[in-house]
């Protein structure tokens, strides 16, 4: 049964409890506060009060932040008259010129890629579920979202970063460039945005608006 035939029917949504099992009638929360399950205390659901405005926000910021974040350099690296830059990309152009072709793919995925495809999916999720045409494409943003969300690692290469710094300090001379400075601002921010998005908010939404379509037509 389809999400229309059900809210047509008035069926009523449960939701288990990911710890004990728990079927709960009321599956979501309200506005600004969290669901709880009564048998083990584990926390259900969490419906922060304008979810998907703060998403966006974040994501664009995100989105912002990127530019920087991967074309400044990140480390600058001299030993005597020698010197190096290193940016976002130059790393994954190292590993794959070396031979390591699997790893340079892993790096660009998890630390480009999927970061940057989290940030777009959730901008068009916050704008386009406004929109009955694009109700389609929102829910397979979302699923995406969800497939994307567990790749992005940019906390694993800010941890090899900071690694790197501490490992070849005594070897020469290291500085942090501007990159660096931007990539931490965009670690920050995307975690905030996996904290913000509530993706019942989005199928709230679309259920309200398609409730009002209904009631004018």
């Amino acid at each position: 049964m389809g999400f229309g035939q059900r809210e047509k029917s008035g069926e009523q949504w449960q939701r288990a409890c990911h710890e004990c099992d728990l079927l709960l009638e009321d599956g979501l929360a309200p506005p600004g506060q969290k669901l709880v399950c009564p048998r083990c205390d584990a926390i259900l659901h969490r419906n922060p009060r304008r979810s998907l405005h703060y998403t966006a926000a974040l994501s664009l910021t995100g989105l912002v932040l990127f530019v920087p974040a991967a074309s400044l350099p990140l480390l600058s690296f001299s030993i005597f008259a020698f010197g190096a830059e290193n940016t976002l990309f130059n790393g994954v152009q190292t590993l794959f010129s070396e031979g390591y072709y699997w790893m340079s793919t892993l790096v660009l995925f998890c630390s480009v890629v999927a970061p940057l495809g989290k940030f777009i999916l959730l901008c068009f999720v916050c704008w386009g579920c406004t929109w009955a045409l694009l109700d389609r494409p929102v829910a397979a943003a979302v699923r995406w979202y969800h497939h994307l969300k567990e790749w992005g690692m940019l906390d694993v290469y800010m941890l090899g970063i900071l690694v790197a710094l501490v490992k070849m300090s005594d070897l020469g001379k290291m500085e942090m460039g501007a990159g660096l400075y931007c990539f931490a601002a965009m670690m920050v921010v995307a975690n905030l945005t996996t904290l913000s998005f509530d993706p019942e908010s989005v199928w709230a939404r679309m259920a309200a608006r398609r409730r009002r379509a209904e009631a004018v037509a």
